[in-house]
């Protein structure tokens, strides 16, 4: 019999790991709020983790975008904070092993680059912060009451079904409908994007490896600039002399991302594979971009 998997949260990520965890011969189950469930209901949360036979479950739902949280902090609070303490008290109580999806972005400004599981974290914005509470907490519940886990520390993610915020995706509509591309500040600060047969590899190899209460970075280790990946993607769509207009500068702005994915490798034996131009241009061609046929195709 497959072993089963239980994955908390979907979306773009989530859609990709599913099949990928099944090729690995996981028997995957999946609730989501489209399934009818919320992490915020405690409650319910401990009645499906109870009622789950097997051993290994995902924590994937978060509020991820900064612009949400912007709106009501206090919904991105009981969804990240609250609805993440229901489950790791339920995997906790109920003697599962909690596989939970951070971000690389938890390193934030930290001088140590590049920057591996050891190097302090100082994460520059809410969404981050959250994520290293929950790390903590996991921590803690392991010490205290024996919870066994693996903390993911995820990238940046695109490529196909990106969410339309993500600066790929608006640089792409901004060269598509002859708009200058925006750049926060003056584009030098770095980034780690990872695109997603790449991250969804890591995740999985993660999961179906020995690795057992550790955090691992899935991430590329290729580091651009914000102007570089602006330049990549107006020179993949044709259009490399297009304009740049730079605007201000976010409060809460990560200057330099660079990160150290050795541990993947030593561990799970999995390192990133895809270029950022590389997935530029299959991204690219998903949308259909240079046919006649079909627009450009961006998931809000």
């Amino acid at each position: 019999m497959h072993e089963k998997i239980l994955l908390i949260g979907s979306g773009f990520i989530g859609n990709k790991l599913v099949p990928k965890l099944a090729e690995r011969g996981y028997s995957m189950v999946v609730i989501c709020i489209e399934t009818g469930h919320d992490i915020t209901d405690r409650t319910q949360v401990l009645d499906v983790v109870q009622n789950f036979s097997g051993k290994k479950i995902i924590l994937m739902a978060a509020v991820a975008d900064l612009n949400i949280f912007e709106a009501s902090p206090a919904y991105g609070l009981d969804v990240n904070m609250g609805g993440f303490i229901n489950v790791a008290l339920a995997c906790s109580l109920h003697h599962k092993k909690l596989y939970f999806i951070s971000t690389c972005c938890v390193y934030g400004n930290t001088p140590d680059l590049p920057s591996s599981e050891d190097s302090s974290a100082r994460p520059a914005e809410i969404y981050a912060s959250c994520k290293l509470a929950s790390e903590c907490i996991i921590d803690g519940l392991n010490k205290s009451y024996g919870l066994e886990y693996v903390i993911l520390r995820i990238a940046t993610t695109y490529g196909p079904t990106m969410r339309s915020a993500l600066a790929p995706a608006v640089f792409i509509d901004q060269i598509r409908q002859g708009r200058p591309i925006t750049i926060h500040g003056d584009g030098t600060q770095t980034r780690t994007m990872t695109y997603i047969d790449d991250e969804v590899e890591g995740i999985a190899s993660a999961i179906n490896s020995a690795a057992h209460n550790t955090i691992i970075n899935v991430s590329t280790q290729e580091e651009l600039s914000v102007l570089e990946m602006a330049r990549v993607i107006a020179e993949e769509m044709g259009r490399a002399d297009h304009p740049v207009t730079f605007i201000a500068d976010r409060e809460t702005q990560t200057r330099k991302e660079q990160i150290d994915a050795s541990k993947a490798y030593a561990l799970c034996g999995w390192k990133a594979k895809w270029t950022f131009r590389e997935g530029i241009r299959e991204t690219l061609r998903w949308m259909g971009y240079g046919s006649p046929r079909e627009e450009l195709k961006l998931k809000d």
